[in-house]
């Protein structure tokens, strides 16, 4: 719709703007009223974000209806039906907004303005890098529903990640009231008997059901959809190696799918990881005449304006205009380790330092060894239990890859590890005895057994996922997935994490411990005012820990004559 400005300015005097009007810049275009006038100051929410601009500066944005309604000069009765004109042309819009307004969720501003920006252009080709936290999938609800309302879209559908079909599922039809279905073999869609991309328009589809060649065959197959979305887009990645242009499985997946679309949104928290070039391939899926190598897009990079919204948690504010995230307090905390984290610390720097060592010297064959200690490294930087755990699972993948040898050898070895990876998977799951706890061994052993042959096959993209140090709203559960890949591994390794799982610590880990306390006596003081408390908390800190450590070490002396450990 059409809008003028016009500056309601008499006198010389501010403009006095009521919250909720909307208005418009000159440089920031139109946006909406959040505070009333202050000091000659009018603070507004525009698409860049939140802006505090002169009142002389801005001017009402009135649309045409409204000016044809403002500016008749008739009697009352032909402005009244002047008036009534105006609503009827109104209601279809009005029934559109109820469509939006009905969903089970608070909308934000930031959400409606991207939804009006991404609905209005032509083409829609963006990638929506917004922080962890702002709702993408709200914004991609908006916008699904806002193009169906205008009647732009027939078919859409959604690639996400498999761990989150189910959640996008229950978001988009029970949230946001979309008939969407889900494709796969336990979804509500196959296409064992026919082309279900042809009959069914509003899909969602885990990425690694969709990259398979005959899959492929049958999307080019089917009629162009209006919408594609893909949801953790930083995966869909090619990279150079050796001079040679390197691309995975799900780029390949992208590239078709972008041609056989009117409209394409890629979703990513961390876009760009590190790397001009593959985050320079990921803007070519968008525009390829936008920049001609990433040397260009990194100096002109005010460009991607044009296809990337990047908005973080401080650019974001509730409806009436306060802070929607609280600001963060940082405050560094120093923590000991106890002797016997110490030892198990040290045990755990040394396993990583040889596999570190035998990657360099393997040179290129070595890359996988050294990815699989970089994602140890990572878990290790979380917690010992989180080490712990994956430690576990490690042993377990190597136990069973011993198993699978011996079977190609047909020795008899083979049952007799497989004997022992049920064992270790009963433990670390907590299965109890009897036919159903058998069960349940067996099919997570089947499950090891399937990713381990599954990683084999695609190894590096496996690997590629699990070691992103930037992270991503799954690359914690991919990291651990990464590190039971056993085509890489040390010498004796499987001893190796017996002996090194014999040392973890028993108690819980001291920062675990700790962290907590000190956390909660900060905010208790933050709250209360006492800032001058909040710089002797360290040295409160250090206390409590040397007075653990004294009861670390009474308990140890009654334990060792006998006696009820005290406290």
């Amino acid at each position: 719709m059409s809008t003028t400005t016009t500056n309601p300015a008499d006198g010389g005097h501010p403009p006095a703007f009521k919250p909720g009007e909307r208005v418009r810049h000159i440089n920031l275009g139109e946006g909406v009223v959040i505070t009333p006038l202050a000091d000659g100051f009018v603070k507004g929410f525009f698409s860049s974000g939140e802006r505090q601009v002169p009142a002389t500066a801005l001017g009402l944005a009135l649309s045409r209806s409204e000016l044809m309604v403002l500016n008749a000069k008739a009697d009352a009765k032909r402005a009244q039906r002047g008036w009534l004109c105006y609503q009827a042309h109104a209601l279809p819009l009005m029934e559109n907004v109820s469509a939006l307004t009905s969903a089970k969720i608070d909308l934000l501003p930031h959400q409606v303005v991207l939804t009006h920006r991404v609905a209005t252009a032509s083409p829609r080709r963006f990638l929506i890098a917004d922080e962890v936290g702002l709702g993408k999938t709200i914004e991609t609800a908006l916008i699904l529903r806002e193009l169906i309302s205008r009647g732009e879209l027939k078919r859409a559908l959604m690639v996400v990640p498999a761990g989150l079909v189910n959640n996008w599922h229950r978001e988009l039809n029970e949230v946001f009231h979309l008939n969407f279905e889900v494709f796969g073999s336990e979804g509500d869609v196959t296409d064992r008997k026919s082309n279900a991309f042809e009959k069914h328009h509003f899909l969602i589809a885990s990425i690694d059901t969709l990259k398979l060649r005959a899959r492929l065959a049958r999307l080019k197959a089917a009629p162009a959809w209006d919408l594609v979305v893909f949801d953790e887009a930083h995966h869909l990645t090619a990279y150079r190696r050796n001079g040679k242009l390197v691309k995975t499985q799900n780029f390949k997946l992208a590239e078709v799918l972008k041609e056989h679309t009117r409209d394409l949104i890629l979703l990513s928290a961390t876009p760009h990881q590190g790397d001009h070039f593959r985050f320079w391939m990921l803007v070519q899926a968008l525009d390829p005449t936008l920049f001609n190598s990433p040397a260009e897009m990194v100096e002109h990079r005010h460009r991607l304006n044009s296809v990337v919204f990047r908005r973080t948690k401080a650019d974001a504010c509730k409806r009436d205009g306060s802070t929607l995230f609280a600001r963060r307090q940082v405050h560094t905390e120093a923590f000991g380790m106890s002797s016997i984290e110490k030892v198990f610390y040290e045990a755990l720097v040394a396993y990583l330092q040889d596999g570190f060592a035998l990657a360099k010297r393997q040179g290129k064959s070595g890359q996988g060894l050294a990815f699989v200690m970089t994602i140890f490294q990572k878990i290790a930087a979380s917690s010992f239990s989180a080490v712990q755990r994956t430690l576990r699972r490690r042993l377990i993948a190597l136990t069973i890859q011993e198993a699978l040898l011996h079977d190609q050898k047909l020795d008899d070895q083979r049952n007799a590890a497989l004997d022992e990876a049920r064992a270790m998977i009963r433990e670390l799951h907590g299965i109890g005895e009897g036919r159903l706890g058998d069960a349940e061994v067996d099919g997570l052993l089947a499950d090891y057994r399937y990713r381990i042959l599954r990683q084999q096959r695609d190894e590096e993209e496996a690997l590629g996922a699990g070691a992103d140090e930037f992270g991503s709203e799954t690359s914690a559960a991919a990291a651990e997935d990464a590190a039971i890949s056993v085509s890489y591994a040390l010498p004796e390794e499987r001893r190796r994490i017996k002996e090194l799982l014999g040392k973890y610590p028993p108690d819980r880990e001291t920062k675990v411990e700790k962290t907590p306390w000190c956390a909660g006596r900060a905010v208790a003081a933050e709250r209360a005012g006492e800032n001058g408390r909040l710089r002797h908390l360290s040295g409160q800190c250090g206390d409590a820990r040397r007075g653990n450590r004294e009861a670390v070490s009474r308990a140890g002396s009654d334990r060792a004559q006998g006696r009820r450990p005290r406290g």
